[in-house]
């Protein structure tokens, strides 16, 4: 018994170890006063463990992690008494791709960014997202619906109440990208295509075999052969070297968007100063923008290194064989609604307002990166 309370009392140490380090101070800030003023404040420090499954190279955390972390620490620096600080742990050094959001909920990272479809079932609204059919135009519209669309449905925001969002973002349109040639649907058919989240539906519907795995695993499910492609963003091709390990890439807008988080622990959050706390939102809301900017750069960079550094063939689908995929990909829509509404959740609600943001977001950014 005694052996067993020891190796529960080391667990317990090395989930919360993380957060005490991040947090040197547990207790709630003080609230900000009627007048609006912030309370006058003892100055501290912060370390904050950050977890993210891309790597370390990849621009989603050189050009955005740090760029937003150092953002904060700058202003922090310059606007209170404070000092915060961020450790990165990328490549799922920390955390598992799929272990990010229920280790940050627990304590065992201060903050962490990954994908709400790693973890089937937990974010069943946000899954509408992901349904094929939007305008999706470009990251930035993508990014700027999802974060909007959290901010308006309380519903949304009752699927990530175990952590403190930071904001939302999403890749917009993705590709099949491929190790043999995807000129029509049959040349689809059969197969083995990783795929996650509300994606894989679409790719079962087209006749492909899907395969569920993190980003973070694609290259070697490539190159081993696992997989004989991927759905997803051109970024990929570069930020994750699956241009080594594939050769064509097939243009399909109108199938893909994957949705991306960054939360914080609940603890960490509370245990930071008003001014501090102001200071992240506000920094938030600026990189939901950013973040989509970014992405949407990337993908077109990463296509064009895909195809000057290693030959990458791209076909665009012709008007009769987009028709061909279009009508496969129509009932997925009405089936996810029935689905939700059979679980007793507003599955047409959802699906509607992501049309209306989409729509407005599209309409306004979707020239961005052409």
């Amino acid at each position: 018994m005694k052996c067993k309370l020891l190796i529960l009392l080391v667990v317990l140490t090395l989930l919360i170890t993380p957060v005490i380090a991040g947090c040197q101070q547990s207790a709630e800030p003080e609230p900000i006063s009627e007048s609006g003023e912030l309370p006058e404040e003892v100055a501290q420090q912060f370390n904050l463990q950050f977890a993210t499954f891309w790597p370390a190279m990849d621009f989603q955390v050189t050009e955005g992690h740090e760029a937003w972390a150092k953002e904060i620490s700058a202003r922090v620096a310059a606007e209170t008494p404070h000092t915060v600080n961020f450790q990165f742990h990328p490549g799922g050094a920390l955390l598992g791709a799929v272990e990010i959001y229920e280790g940050v909920a627990a304590g065992a990272a201060d903050l962490g960014t990954t994908c709400p479809s790693y973890t089937a079932g937990i974010f069943p609204l946000t899954e509408a997202f992901e349904l094929p059919g939007y305008t999706n135009s470009n990251a930035l519209a993508a990014s700027l619906t999802i974060h909007e669309a959290w901010k308006r449905n309380s519903l949304l925001q009752n699927e990530y109440e175990d952590v403190k969002v930071m904001f939302f973002w999403a890749t917009g349109p993705g590709d099949f990208i491929t190790n043999t040639p995807v000129r029509t649907l049959d040349d689809l058919s059969g197969q083995q295509i990783r795929a996650t989240g509300g994606t894989v539906q679409s790719v079962e519907a087209l006749g492909a075999i899907s395969v569920g795995l993190p980003m973070s695993e694609s290259y070697m499910a490539l190159d081993s052969g696992i997989v004989n492609g991927i759905l997803g963003p051109t970024d990929t091709l570069q930020g994750f070297r699956l241009a080594e390990v594939t050769g064509y890439i097939t243009k399909t807008p109108f199938i893909y968007n994957i949705v991306f988080m960054k939360v914080m622990n609940w603890d960490t959050w509370n245990s930071l100063p008003p001014s501090v706390q102001q200071i992240f939102e506000e920094v938030n809301e600026k990189y939901v923008t950013e973040y989509g900017k970014l992405r949407t750069d990337y993908t077109v960079e990463g296509q064009k290194y895909a195809v000057e550094e290693y030959g990458h063939e791209v076909f665009d689908l012709d008007e009769e064989e987009q028709a061909i995929w279009i009508e496969k990909l129509e009932p997925m829509v009405q089936a996810w609604i029935d689905k939700a509404d059979s679980q007793g959740l507003p599955g047409q609600e959802i699906v509607d307002l992501v049309r209306e943001l989409d729509a407005k977001h599209s309409a306004e950014y979707g020239g961005y990166g052409e």
